[in-house]
């Protein structure tokens, strides 16, 4: 499945997902069938059908891959952003995923059917995010000594 804006490469999504994050006015335009979500970042089109589009801006939230995402939400159930996973790691020492559970508060309201743009559980993306920021921190850290002096 792909695109029919951009051509680009696309997930399924149950409507269940649409119906929640369309904005009211535009429930109505949701069918009882499967979308597909466009996963191109430089691309308008959130989801669609053969003969329905919705774009970033008929939806309630923004998709956090989707270029200038603003919140950039991981976890949209409990509402952390990639900002606060990143800080958990690089400032508040947090070194798993249970830790930055703890510390952010994410996966304490999940009903990611209904809140998550992908409609799924949010998990793998805090994960990368973690291996993401745990890069930052190495990367930042190699440069200094002990006593934090370049």
């Amino acid at each position: 499945m792909n695109c029919p804006l951009c051509g680009g490469r696309a997930n399924t999504v149950a409507s269940i997902t649409v119906k929640h994050l369309v904005k009211s006015g535009d429930k109505d335009r949701v069918k009882d069938v499967n979308y597909g979500i466009c996963l191109e970042e430089n691309c308008d089109v959130v989801y669609f059908t053969a003969d329905t589009i919705f774009r970033r801006n008929d939806l309630k939230v923004d998709v956090w891959y989707k270029k200038d995402a603003d919140p950039k939400y991981i976890c949209y159930c409990s509402r952390v952003t990639e900002d606060q996973i990143v800080d958990a790691v690089v400032n508040k020492e947090a070194k798993s995923f249970k830790e930055v559970v703890g510390i952010t508060g994410a996966m304490k309201n999940c009903r990611c059917e209904e809140n998550n743009p992908l409609g799924k559980c949010c998990s793998p993306y805090i994960i990368e995010t973690i291996r993401l920021a745990l890069k930052m921190k190495a990367i930042n850290t190699s440069g200094t000594d002990r006593n934090n002096r370049p």
